[in-house]
């Protein structure tokens, strides 16, 4: 079976090919995660290239033509109904919080989205995500020190669904990683 993870940046659409069920076991490493928001890493390939890259070890990426920053999707647990980190998140969190730290990325501001799958009342879902990308931000503050300037946590419910022809799957339950750009860049 192989798992989906996918990113953007603005010169397109980028799809981590992992060929494994994504699990605890199975958690991106620290150093595919920083390639995957490192925009000297994640640039496509000249056009005269084929549109795939590897990154090693069954990782492939694949371009695509959506114009979007460079995101990865994450799957992190959490304790049903609530925004309690599992000890399956920590591991996962672990790996984004050394990449984060990661002397590539140091210079970079990070959105934290929170997305629910399609299940329970817009507003529900919305808080609930609200909820779980905070709890995600303080963890990388508090274990890792990232500065809070360089986070932000926005909870987007199911409004942007990863699968909407599946809406109730929980491939759609995720926490994305988004790099704003330069810290201090934006107003």
């Amino acid at each position: 079976m192989q798992r989906l993870l996918s990113f953007s940046c603005a010169l397109g659409t980028f799809a981590l090919t992992i060929p494994m069920p994504l699990g605890a076991a199975e958690v991106p490493t620290k150093d595919s995660i920083v390639c995957a928001l490192d925009p000297a890493c994640a640039n496509p390939q000249p056009a005269a290239e084929p549109p795939t890259r590897s990154l090693g070890r069954g990782v492939t990426v694949q371009k695509t033509t959506t114009e979007q920053p460079l995101a990865i999707n994450l799957y992190i647990n959490f304790a049903y109904n609530s925004a309690e980190l599992t000890s399956d998140a920590r591991i996962t969190l672990d790996q984004l919080g050394g990449a984060l730290s990661d002397p590539r990325l140091r210079s970079f501001s990070f959105l934290i989205g929170g997305h629910t799958d399609a299940r329970g009342g817009a507003e529900y879902n919305l808080k609930l995500s609200e909820r779980r990308s905070e709890a995600v931000r303080n963890y990388m503050i508090t274990q890792f020190g990232i500065t809070p300037e360089r986070l932000v946590a926005k909870g987007f419910g199911k409004l942007q669904l990863l699968d909407p022809s599946r809406p109730e799957d929980g491939v759609n339950r995720r926490v994305q990683i988004v790099n704003t750009g330069v810290e201090g860049a934006r107003k």
